[in-house]
Protein backbone atom coordinates (compact mmCIF):
# COMPACT_ATOMS: atom_id res chain seq x y z
CA UNK A 1 0.00 0.00 0.00
CA UNK A 2 1.17 3.25 -0.82
CA UNK A 3 1.67 6.24 1.29
CA UNK A 4 -1.36 8.16 -0.14
CA UNK A 5 -3.26 5.10 0.39
CA UNK A 6 -2.09 4.50 3.68
CA UNK A 7 -3.22 7.91 4.55
CA UNK A 8 -6.73 7.60 2.74
CA UNK A 9 -7.78 4.61 5.09
CA UNK A 10 -6.22 6.01 8.15
CA UNK A 11 -8.71 8.89 7.40
CA UNK A 12 -11.20 6.43 6.79
CA UNK A 13 -11.08 4.56 10.02
CA UNK A 14 -10.66 7.92 11.78
CA UNK A 15 -13.84 9.01 10.43
CA UNK A 16 -16.08 5.58 10.87
CA UNK A 17 -14.49 3.52 13.73
CA UNK A 18 -17.16 2.57 16.35
CA UNK A 19 -15.57 4.20 19.29
CA UNK A 20 -12.83 7.21 18.15
CA UNK A 21 -12.12 7.76 21.32
CA UNK A 22 -9.13 4.85 21.42
CA UNK A 23 -7.51 5.76 18.49
CA UNK A 24 -4.66 8.69 17.53
CA UNK A 25 -5.05 11.29 14.84
CA UNK A 26 -4.47 10.00 11.55
CA UNK A 27 -1.01 10.38 10.06
CA UNK A 28 -0.64 14.35 8.98
CA UNK A 29 -2.83 15.50 11.19
CA UNK A 30 -2.99 17.92 14.35
CA UNK A 31 -2.91 15.94 17.40
CA UNK A 32 -5.84 18.22 18.55
CA UNK A 33 -7.53 17.25 21.71
CA UNK A 34 -11.29 15.07 20.51
CA UNK A 35 -13.99 17.26 21.78
CA UNK A 36 -15.47 13.96 23.11
CA UNK A 37 -12.12 13.40 26.00
CA UNK A 38 -12.91 12.49 29.22
CA UNK A 39 -10.33 14.84 30.05
CA UNK A 40 -11.64 17.61 28.80
CA UNK A 41 -12.60 19.90 31.11
CA UNK A 42 -14.64 21.96 29.14
CA UNK A 43 -16.94 19.97 28.33
CA UNK A 44 -20.23 18.65 30.37
CA UNK A 45 -21.18 15.04 29.59
CA UNK A 46 -24.73 14.05 29.85
CA UNK A 47 -25.25 10.54 31.09
CA UNK A 48 -25.17 8.08 27.79
CA UNK A 49 -28.48 6.14 28.46
CA UNK A 50 -30.21 9.69 28.65
CA UNK A 51 -28.86 11.01 25.30
CA UNK A 52 -29.81 7.42 23.85
CA UNK A 53 -33.55 7.61 24.89
CA UNK A 54 -34.03 11.25 23.85
CA UNK A 55 -33.08 10.42 20.53
CA UNK A 56 -35.45 7.15 20.46
CA UNK A 57 -38.12 9.62 21.50
CA UNK A 58 -37.77 12.19 18.55
CA UNK A 59 -36.45 9.66 15.92
CA UNK A 60 -38.29 9.88 12.81
CA UNK A 61 -40.06 11.94 10.57
CA UNK A 62 -43.15 14.00 11.68
CA UNK A 63 -46.68 13.09 11.81
CA UNK A 64 -47.09 15.19 8.83
CA UNK A 65 -44.13 14.78 6.50
CA UNK A 66 -45.41 13.33 3.29
CA UNK A 67 -44.41 10.10 2.24
CA UNK A 68 -43.42 9.85 -1.48
CA UNK A 69 -44.38 5.92 -1.80
CA UNK A 70 -47.34 6.02 -3.59
CA UNK A 71 -48.47 2.74 -2.21
CA UNK A 72 -48.27 4.76 1.29
CA UNK A 73 -50.13 7.95 -0.11
CA UNK A 74 -52.97 5.78 -1.11
CA UNK A 75 -53.31 3.32 2.31
CA UNK A 76 -54.59 5.80 4.46
CA UNK A 77 -57.73 8.20 4.09
CA UNK A 78 -57.12 11.67 6.05
CA UNK A 79 -59.69 10.90 8.35
CA UNK A 80 -58.10 7.46 9.57
CA UNK A 81 -54.90 9.45 9.72
CA UNK A 82 -56.67 11.61 12.08
CA UNK A 83 -58.06 9.08 14.36
CA UNK A 84 -54.43 7.19 14.64
CA UNK A 85 -52.68 10.28 15.44
CA UNK A 86 -50.55 11.21 18.04
CA UNK A 87 -53.35 13.76 19.37
CA UNK A 88 -55.71 11.63 18.96
CA UNK A 89 -54.10 8.72 20.78
CA UNK A 90 -53.89 10.90 24.22
CA UNK A 91 -57.16 11.98 23.53
CA UNK A 92 -58.40 8.42 23.34
CA UNK A 93 -56.17 7.30 26.71
CA UNK A 94 -57.67 10.57 28.57
CA UNK A 95 -61.04 10.05 27.65
CA UNK A 96 -60.49 6.22 29.44
CA UNK A 97 -58.84 8.05 32.39
CA UNK A 98 -62.18 10.20 33.06
CA UNK A 99 -64.33 7.10 32.39
CA UNK A 100 -61.78 5.78 35.42
CA UNK A 101 -62.85 8.48 37.69
CA UNK A 102 -66.10 7.93 37.29
CA UNK A 103 -66.04 4.11 38.22
CA UNK A 104 -64.37 5.35 41.01
CA UNK A 105 -67.04 7.67 42.35
CA UNK A 106 -69.52 4.75 41.52
CA UNK A 107 -67.41 2.72 44.26
CA UNK A 108 -67.16 5.16 46.47
CA UNK A 109 -62.99 5.94 46.05
CA UNK A 110 -63.51 9.34 44.62
CA UNK A 111 -65.56 12.29 45.69
CA UNK A 112 -68.29 13.00 42.92
CA UNK A 113 -66.83 16.37 42.80
CA UNK A 114 -63.50 15.09 41.96
CA UNK A 115 -64.45 12.58 39.03
CA UNK A 116 -66.04 16.19 37.63
CA UNK A 117 -63.26 17.99 37.69
CA UNK A 118 -61.20 15.31 36.55
CA UNK A 119 -63.59 14.80 33.19
CA UNK A 120 -63.25 18.55 32.48
CA UNK A 121 -59.20 18.67 32.22
CA UNK A 122 -59.46 15.75 30.39
CA UNK A 123 -62.36 17.39 27.58
CA UNK A 124 -59.90 20.35 28.11
CA UNK A 125 -56.68 21.34 26.05
CA UNK A 126 -54.21 18.37 25.84
CA UNK A 127 -50.37 17.87 26.63
CA UNK A 128 -47.83 18.07 23.96
CA UNK A 129 -47.27 15.26 22.33
CA UNK A 130 -43.44 15.40 21.11
CA UNK A 131 -42.77 16.58 25.20
CA UNK A 132 -45.22 13.46 26.50
CA UNK A 133 -43.34 10.99 23.87
CA UNK A 134 -40.05 12.39 25.28
CA UNK A 135 -41.09 11.31 28.65
CA UNK A 136 -42.66 7.92 28.05
CA UNK A 137 -39.54 6.78 26.13
CA UNK A 138 -37.90 8.00 29.63
CA UNK A 139 -40.54 5.74 31.77
CA UNK A 140 -40.94 3.08 29.12
CA UNK A 141 -44.31 3.97 29.41
CA UNK A 142 -46.57 7.18 28.18
CA UNK A 143 -49.39 6.48 30.85
CA UNK A 144 -46.92 7.89 33.72
CA UNK A 145 -46.26 11.28 32.25
CA UNK A 146 -49.81 11.46 31.04
CA UNK A 147 -50.73 10.98 34.79
CA UNK A 148 -48.56 13.56 36.13
CA UNK A 149 -49.81 15.94 33.71
CA UNK A 150 -53.44 15.46 34.45
CA UNK A 151 -52.42 15.62 38.21
CA UNK A 152 -50.75 19.20 37.68
CA UNK A 153 -53.89 20.03 35.99
CA UNK A 154 -56.06 19.33 38.71
CA UNK A 155 -54.14 19.89 41.89
CA UNK A 156 -56.73 19.92 44.48
CA UNK A 157 -57.65 15.90 43.21
CA UNK A 158 -54.44 14.88 42.32
CA UNK A 159 -54.93 11.99 44.51
CA UNK A 160 -58.13 10.96 42.87
CA UNK A 161 -56.67 10.80 39.94
CA UNK A 162 -55.91 6.93 38.51
CA UNK A 163 -57.37 5.38 41.78
CA UNK A 164 -57.62 1.62 40.74
CA UNK A 165 -56.36 1.85 37.39
CA UNK A 166 -52.95 0.44 35.91
CA UNK A 167 -51.30 1.35 32.52
CA UNK A 168 -52.62 -1.33 30.53
CA UNK A 169 -56.58 -0.33 31.51
CA UNK A 170 -55.35 3.56 29.88
CA UNK A 171 -53.75 2.16 26.92
CA UNK A 172 -56.11 -0.81 25.55
CA UNK A 173 -58.98 1.05 26.32
CA UNK A 174 -57.63 4.35 24.49
CA UNK A 175 -56.83 1.88 21.29
CA UNK A 176 -60.59 0.23 21.96
CA UNK A 177 -62.06 3.76 21.28
CA UNK A 178 -60.15 4.21 18.53
CA UNK A 179 -60.54 1.00 17.22
CA UNK A 180 -64.52 1.72 17.64
CA UNK A 181 -64.72 4.99 15.76
CA UNK A 182 -62.04 3.50 13.16
CA UNK A 183 -64.68 0.42 12.38
CA UNK A 184 -67.07 2.83 11.76
CA UNK A 185 -65.12 4.16 9.49
CA UNK A 186 -64.15 0.40 7.35
CA UNK A 187 -67.63 -0.37 7.54
CA UNK A 188 -69.18 2.65 5.79
CA UNK A 189 -66.80 2.05 2.96
CA UNK A 190 -66.90 -1.79 2.87
CA UNK A 191 -70.96 -1.48 2.52
CA UNK A 192 -70.03 1.09 0.21
CA UNK A 193 -68.34 -0.75 -2.13
CA UNK A 194 -70.65 -3.77 -1.28
CA UNK A 195 -73.68 -1.62 -2.87
CA UNK A 196 -71.51 -1.12 -6.00
CA UNK A 197 -70.77 -4.69 -6.49
CA UNK A 198 -74.30 -5.26 -6.09
CA UNK A 199 -75.25 -2.80 -8.55
CA UNK A 200 -72.84 -4.36 -11.28
CA UNK A 201 -74.14 -7.79 -10.44
CA UNK A 202 -77.39 -6.70 -11.28
CA UNK A 203 -76.76 -4.24 -14.37
CA UNK A 204 -74.58 -7.48 -16.11
CA UNK A 205 -76.58 -10.66 -15.30
CA UNK A 206 -76.75 -11.48 -18.74
CA UNK A 207 -73.83 -9.88 -19.75
CA UNK A 208 -71.64 -12.86 -21.41
CA UNK A 209 -68.29 -13.08 -20.89
CA UNK A 210 -65.53 -15.83 -20.81
CA UNK A 211 -65.00 -17.59 -17.27
CA UNK A 212 -61.17 -18.46 -16.70
CA UNK A 213 -59.29 -20.78 -14.76
CA UNK A 214 -55.16 -21.06 -14.71
CA UNK A 215 -55.47 -17.88 -16.17
CA UNK A 216 -56.56 -19.62 -19.42
CA UNK A 217 -60.60 -19.70 -21.07
CA UNK A 218 -62.42 -21.76 -19.58
CA UNK A 219 -66.22 -21.66 -20.23
CA UNK A 220 -69.29 -19.17 -20.89
CA UNK A 221 -70.23 -17.43 -17.65
CA UNK A 222 -71.64 -13.77 -17.08
CA UNK A 223 -70.53 -10.71 -15.48
CA UNK A 224 -72.85 -10.46 -13.32
CA UNK A 225 -71.84 -13.52 -11.90
CA UNK A 226 -68.41 -12.70 -10.79
CA UNK A 227 -69.70 -9.16 -9.77
CA UNK A 228 -72.03 -11.23 -7.51
CA UNK A 229 -69.21 -13.35 -6.19
CA UNK A 230 -67.48 -10.35 -5.36
CA UNK A 231 -70.51 -9.38 -3.55
CA UNK A 232 -71.03 -12.62 -1.53
CA UNK A 233 -67.23 -12.20 -0.52
CA UNK A 234 -67.22 -8.63 0.50
CA UNK A 235 -70.63 -9.51 2.43
CA UNK A 236 -68.96 -12.41 4.20
CA UNK A 237 -66.59 -10.35 5.39
CA UNK A 238 -69.05 -7.67 6.55
CA UNK A 239 -70.60 -9.93 8.65
CA UNK A 240 -67.20 -11.53 10.19
CA UNK A 241 -65.94 -8.29 10.97
CA UNK A 242 -68.88 -7.12 13.06
CA UNK A 243 -68.99 -10.63 14.81
CA UNK A 244 -65.43 -10.07 15.14
CA UNK A 245 -65.55 -6.30 16.62
CA UNK A 246 -68.60 -6.93 18.99
CA UNK A 247 -66.69 -9.74 20.65
CA UNK A 248 -63.00 -7.75 20.89
CA UNK A 249 -64.10 -4.00 21.05
CA UNK A 250 -64.52 -4.20 24.65
CA UNK A 251 -62.90 -1.55 27.47
CA UNK A 252 -59.85 -2.80 29.77
CA UNK A 253 -60.04 -2.54 33.63
CA UNK A 254 -58.26 -4.51 35.66
CA UNK A 255 -56.15 -2.70 38.07
CA UNK A 256 -52.56 -3.38 39.14
CA UNK A 257 -52.67 -7.47 38.24
CA UNK A 258 -55.75 -7.62 36.92
CA UNK A 259 -57.73 -8.77 40.36
CA UNK A 260 -59.63 -4.86 40.33
CA UNK A 261 -58.75 -5.32 44.13
CA UNK A 262 -58.69 -1.10 44.16
CA UNK A 263 -62.43 -0.91 44.02
CA UNK A 264 -62.80 -3.40 46.86
CA UNK A 265 -66.55 -4.74 47.19
CA UNK A 266 -67.53 -2.33 44.48
CA UNK A 267 -65.73 -3.43 41.42
CA UNK A 268 -69.08 -4.65 39.22
CA UNK A 269 -70.42 -1.56 39.94
CA UNK A 270 -67.10 0.35 38.74
CA UNK A 271 -66.59 -1.83 36.08
CA UNK A 272 -69.85 -1.16 34.55
CA UNK A 273 -69.67 2.83 35.37
CA UNK A 274 -66.31 2.26 33.63
CA UNK A 275 -68.12 0.97 30.51
CA UNK A 276 -71.12 3.06 31.01
CA UNK A 277 -69.05 6.39 30.52
CA UNK A 278 -67.00 5.20 27.21
CA UNK A 279 -70.52 3.93 25.30
CA UNK A 280 -69.06 0.42 25.33
CA UNK A 281 -70.60 -3.23 26.81
CA UNK A 282 -68.31 -4.06 29.63
CA UNK A 283 -65.81 -7.38 29.72
CA UNK A 284 -66.74 -10.04 31.41
CA UNK A 285 -63.49 -10.29 33.20
CA UNK A 286 -60.36 -8.62 32.91
CA UNK A 287 -58.04 -9.51 29.57
CA UNK A 288 -54.72 -7.77 30.43
CA UNK A 289 -53.02 -11.03 28.94
CA UNK A 290 -56.07 -12.79 26.96
CA UNK A 291 -55.53 -11.02 23.51
CA UNK A 292 -57.11 -13.46 21.38
CA UNK A 293 -60.70 -11.54 20.43
CA UNK A 294 -58.28 -8.63 18.95
CA UNK A 295 -55.95 -11.37 16.92
CA UNK A 296 -59.01 -12.31 15.78
CA UNK A 297 -60.33 -9.02 14.80
CA UNK A 298 -56.88 -8.25 13.21
CA UNK A 299 -56.95 -11.54 11.54
CA UNK A 300 -60.48 -10.71 9.85
CA UNK A 301 -59.57 -7.56 8.62
CA UNK A 302 -56.48 -8.71 7.35
CA UNK A 303 -58.88 -11.50 5.66
CA UNK A 304 -61.37 -8.97 4.67
CA UNK A 305 -58.54 -6.80 2.59
CA UNK A 306 -57.43 -10.13 1.25
CA UNK A 307 -60.99 -10.09 -0.26
CA UNK A 308 -60.33 -6.92 -2.09
CA UNK A 309 -57.00 -8.24 -3.25
CA UNK A 310 -58.87 -10.77 -5.05
CA UNK A 311 -61.35 -7.85 -6.45
CA UNK A 312 -58.55 -5.79 -7.34
CA UNK A 313 -57.01 -8.83 -8.92
CA UNK A 314 -59.46 -9.75 -11.58
CA UNK A 315 -60.06 -5.88 -12.30
CA UNK A 316 -55.86 -5.85 -13.05
CA UNK A 317 -56.05 -8.65 -15.11
CA UNK A 318 -59.51 -8.00 -17.54
CA UNK A 319 -57.75 -4.27 -17.67
CA UNK A 320 -55.00 -6.26 -19.80
CA UNK A 321 -54.83 -4.61 -23.31
CA UNK A 322 -54.94 -8.48 -24.46
CA UNK A 323 -58.36 -8.58 -22.81
CA UNK A 324 -59.82 -4.66 -22.46
CA UNK A 325 -63.10 -5.82 -20.70
CA UNK A 326 -62.80 -3.18 -17.95
CA UNK A 327 -61.22 -0.22 -17.14
CA UNK A 328 -60.63 1.62 -13.74
CA UNK A 329 -62.52 5.14 -13.04
CA UNK A 330 -60.32 7.82 -14.69
CA UNK A 331 -59.32 10.79 -12.67
CA UNK A 332 -56.40 13.60 -13.62
CA UNK A 333 -53.28 11.87 -13.31
CA UNK A 334 -54.02 8.56 -12.55
CA UNK A 335 -52.83 5.86 -14.45
CA UNK A 336 -50.50 7.21 -16.62
CA UNK A 337 -46.56 5.92 -17.55
CA UNK A 338 -43.65 8.26 -17.34
CA UNK A 339 -42.12 6.14 -20.22
CA UNK A 340 -45.09 4.62 -22.60
CA UNK A 341 -47.86 7.39 -23.11
CA UNK A 342 -50.23 5.09 -24.03
CA UNK A 343 -50.79 3.04 -21.30
CA UNK A 344 -53.87 3.52 -18.69
CA UNK A 345 -52.16 1.76 -15.44
CA UNK A 346 -54.30 -0.15 -12.95
CA UNK A 347 -53.41 2.34 -10.38
CA UNK A 348 -56.64 1.65 -7.76
CA UNK A 349 -56.12 -2.24 -8.11
CA UNK A 350 -52.43 -1.97 -7.74
CA UNK A 351 -52.58 0.14 -4.23
CA UNK A 352 -55.41 -1.86 -3.15
CA UNK A 353 -53.31 -5.25 -3.89
CA UNK A 354 -50.24 -3.58 -2.08
CA UNK A 355 -52.29 -3.18 0.92
CA UNK A 356 -53.49 -6.63 0.46
CA UNK A 357 -49.85 -8.00 0.81
CA UNK A 358 -49.18 -5.75 3.69
CA UNK A 359 -52.11 -7.29 5.96
CA UNK A 360 -51.37 -10.24 6.76
CA UNK A 361 -47.58 -10.42 8.28
CA UNK A 362 -49.32 -6.87 10.58
CA UNK A 363 -52.17 -9.79 11.83
CA UNK A 364 -49.40 -12.41 12.32
CA UNK A 365 -47.85 -10.09 14.82
CA UNK A 366 -50.89 -9.87 17.08
CA UNK A 367 -51.26 -13.75 16.29
CA UNK A 368 -47.81 -14.23 17.60
CA UNK A 369 -47.87 -11.98 20.42
CA UNK A 370 -50.78 -14.22 22.08
CA UNK A 371 -48.97 -16.76 24.49
CA UNK A 372 -48.06 -13.67 27.47
CA UNK A 373 -46.92 -14.22 30.27
CA UNK A 374 -49.20 -14.44 33.83
CA UNK A 375 -50.77 -11.68 34.40
CA UNK A 376 -49.12 -8.86 32.68
CA UNK A 377 -46.72 -8.86 29.64
CA UNK A 378 -42.61 -8.75 28.72
CA UNK A 379 -42.98 -7.57 25.49
CA UNK A 380 -45.72 -9.67 23.58
CA UNK A 381 -48.04 -6.95 24.40
CA UNK A 382 -45.72 -4.04 23.95
CA UNK A 383 -44.84 -5.91 20.08
CA UNK A 384 -48.67 -5.08 19.63
CA UNK A 385 -49.24 -1.22 20.09
CA UNK A 386 -47.87 0.05 16.88
CA UNK A 387 -49.66 -2.72 14.51
CA UNK A 388 -53.04 -1.53 15.09
CA UNK A 389 -52.54 2.15 13.59
CA UNK A 390 -50.86 0.72 10.72
CA UNK A 391 -53.33 -2.48 10.08
CA UNK A 392 -56.08 0.09 10.59
CA UNK A 393 -54.73 2.83 8.37
CA UNK A 394 -54.15 0.10 5.41
CA UNK A 395 -57.25 -0.63 5.41
CA UNK A 396 -58.93 3.02 5.42
CA UNK A 397 -57.01 3.36 2.15
CA UNK A 398 -57.89 -0.07 0.67
CA UNK A 399 -61.35 0.22 1.19
CA UNK A 400 -61.86 3.73 0.42
CA UNK A 401 -60.11 2.55 -2.87
CA UNK A 402 -62.07 -0.73 -3.76
CA UNK A 403 -65.57 0.98 -3.56
CA UNK A 404 -63.93 3.79 -5.77
CA UNK A 405 -62.78 1.03 -8.09
CA UNK A 406 -66.65 -0.77 -8.46
CA UNK A 407 -68.62 2.44 -8.04
CA UNK A 408 -66.90 3.44 -11.15
CA UNK A 409 -65.68 0.47 -13.20
CA UNK A 410 -66.13 0.85 -16.54
CA UNK A 411 -67.41 -2.84 -18.21
CA UNK A 412 -66.54 -3.25 -22.40
CA UNK A 413 -69.56 -5.77 -23.11
CA UNK A 414 -68.07 -5.72 -26.55
CA UNK A 415 -64.66 -6.88 -25.33
CA UNK A 416 -66.46 -9.46 -23.46
CA UNK A 417 -68.26 -10.53 -26.42
CA UNK A 418 -65.06 -10.78 -28.49
CA UNK A 419 -63.07 -12.86 -25.39
CA UNK A 420 -66.33 -15.29 -25.70
CA UNK A 421 -64.92 -16.85 -29.24
CA UNK A 422 -62.17 -18.54 -27.43
CA UNK A 423 -64.73 -20.62 -25.95
CA UNK A 424 -66.69 -23.61 -26.55
CA UNK A 425 -69.57 -22.96 -28.70
CA UNK A 426 -71.78 -22.90 -25.35
CA UNK A 427 -74.42 -20.58 -23.65
CA UNK A 428 -73.56 -19.64 -20.06
CA UNK A 429 -75.24 -21.83 -17.51
CA UNK A 430 -78.66 -21.54 -17.21
CA UNK A 431 -77.78 -21.87 -13.03
CA UNK A 432 -76.35 -18.32 -13.40
CA UNK A 433 -79.26 -16.01 -12.68
CA UNK A 434 -80.34 -18.11 -9.67
CA UNK A 435 -77.09 -17.96 -8.10
CA UNK A 436 -76.55 -14.07 -9.19
CA UNK A 437 -80.25 -13.87 -7.30
CA UNK A 438 -79.18 -15.46 -3.97
CA UNK A 439 -75.91 -13.14 -3.84
CA UNK A 440 -78.33 -10.04 -4.07
CA UNK A 441 -81.04 -11.77 -1.96
CA UNK A 442 -78.53 -12.23 0.40
CA UNK A 443 -76.80 -9.09 0.59
CA UNK A 444 -80.69 -7.34 1.03
CA UNK A 445 -80.88 -9.67 4.13
CA UNK A 446 -77.47 -8.32 5.55
CA UNK A 447 -78.07 -4.62 4.67
CA UNK A 448 -81.35 -5.19 7.34
CA UNK A 449 -79.05 -6.28 9.95
CA UNK A 450 -79.18 -4.03 13.52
Amino acid sequence: MGPLARRRAALFHWRGAPNPRHMGPPTGCPAARPPWRRDDPTRRRAPRHHARRRSRAVSGPPEDEPTLAPAEIMAATASMRRLFSARAGIAAMLRAEAALARAGAAAGLITAEAATAIEAACAGEKPDPAALAEAGARAGTIVIPLVAWLRAAVPAHAAAIHRGGTTQDIVDTGLILQLRDGFLLLEADLDAAAAAAARLARAHAATPMIARTLLQPALPATFGLKAAQWLAALDDARAALRDAARQALRPQLGGAAGTLDGFGTRADAAATAFAAALGLDPAPLPWHTSRAPLARLAATLAAALGTAGKIATDTALMMQAECAEAAEPAAPGRGGSSAMAHKRNPTLAVAIRAAALRAPPLAATLLAALPQEHERAAGAWQAEQSVWPELMRLASGTLAALAELLAGLTVDEAAMARNLAHAPAASPSPAIPALIEAALAAHARQDRRP
